[in-house]
């Protein structure tokens, strides 16, 4: 399997949308609980996927996940991803199709050379770690419980009339036909809306659970952080409620850096918001490299591309730096604003 898939199963557990650089875009599309086509099987949410060749440019997420699991620079792991997308199209052209792991496959219209995307069945539970611990059930059609309740009142008269006198019991017999005739002509003649009855009836006596993880080979297939240790997948489910009340899995810890995730978006959003600041007179700076030569600091500056840098020559290095504070705390604070390029940013007494 090509190296980057198992980040882009990763991404997907946490993302709407992961960006291949140069081949296209995955992206997520949500799905409400719902019945199958049989109308029987009540599905859990989750999403479904697909791919647009148009979104090529590069976003960053799959470089900065490389560059974590691999504890690498952001331009070495943009050089991994580059040669791994190669040999991506390299292959696509070769055999016409493309596998994506988990999420799905690409394939090559010959006629056209356009991409056609095929989800993987198991993609909405696996790669939805919010949602895939949650059983689905299956239900019973009101008319079908009305039936059997029908024929328990008949066969209870008609067990009753056994112990009565002959001409009581024809009397019990006809009130048993009776009883059927009216209970079922009240349920195949009266409209009844399946679901909306389902909804205002929703006993445990009408479906029963199929828990999603029901076996150890589901459990296996759980989609872990790239360069992650493995270790033993633990699901405690409670019958009585059919909730996961303690759940110990890498589904939920996949769920909980989601979670931190967006809040580390919302606050990087809110920093980078605010102007950073830069000014020369500043007894702070925020470093984001040391570097052994000022023509090292000149070629890393060029290459950054940011609007505002310095470069600060102290103890036998060159420093490069992208905002400044008249305190270390306020040097300090811009730090979220270049959290994703340079997470090793630090401050430097000037």
């Amino acid at each position: 399997m090509n190296e980057i898939v198992r980040h882009i199963e990763y991404l997907l557990t946490g993302n709407d949308c992961v960006v291949i650089p140069g081949l296209g875009a995955v992206i997520a599309h949500s799905l409400p609980a719902r019945c199958d086509d049989s109308g029987l099987h009540m599905l859990p949410p989750g999403r479904t996927f697909s791919f647009n060749s148009s979104l090529t440019h590069n976003d960053g997420m799959l470089f900065s996940s490389v560059a974590r699991a691999k504890d690498v620079t952001f331009e070495v792991a943009g050089k991994i991803v580059s040669a791994e997308v190669e040999n991506m199209r390299a292959e696509l052209h070769k055999t016409g199709s493309l596998s994506l792991g988990a999420a799905g496959r690409l394939v090559m219209l010959a006629e056209t050379g356009a991409l056609s995307f095929e989800p993987a069945p198991s993609a909405s539970s696996l790669l939805t770690p919010a949602f895939m611990w949650l059983p689905e059930l299956e239900l019973t059609p009101v008319n079908s419980l009305a039936r059997r309740r029908a024929a328990a009142l008949a066969e209870s008269l008609v067990s009753a009339r056994r112990s009565l006198p002959a001409y009581i019991g024809k009397a019990v017999k006809v009130a048993a036909s009776l009883a059927i005739l009216i209970a079922l002509g009240f349920v195949l003649t009266t409209p009844i809306n399946i679901e909306q009855a389902q909804y205002a009836s929703f006993g445990i006596e009408n479906f029963k659970t199929r828990p999603a993880l029901s076996d150890d080979s589901r459990r296996s297939e759980l989609i872990r952080r790239p360069g992650e240790l493995s270790s033993e997948i633990k699901l405690y489910l409670y019958n009585h409620n059919d909730a996961a009340e303690t759940v110990d899995t890498a589904a939920h810890a996949a769920y909980v850096r989601q979670r931190v995730a967006e809040a580390a978006r919302q606050h990087k959003a809110s920093a980078a918001g605010r102007q950073v600041r830069f000014n020369a007179d500043d007894r702070y700076c925020l470093v984001i490299a040391s570097l052994v030569s000022e023509a090292d600091a000149l070629e890393f500056i060029e290459n950054s591309k940011l609007n505002n840098t310095g470069i600060l020559a102290k103890d036998g290095r060159y420093r490069v730096y992208a905002a400044t504070g008249s305190t270390s705390r306020e040097a300090q604070s811009a730090a979220a604003a270049f959290a994703d390029r340079y997470p090793n940013a630090w401050v430097c007494r000037k």
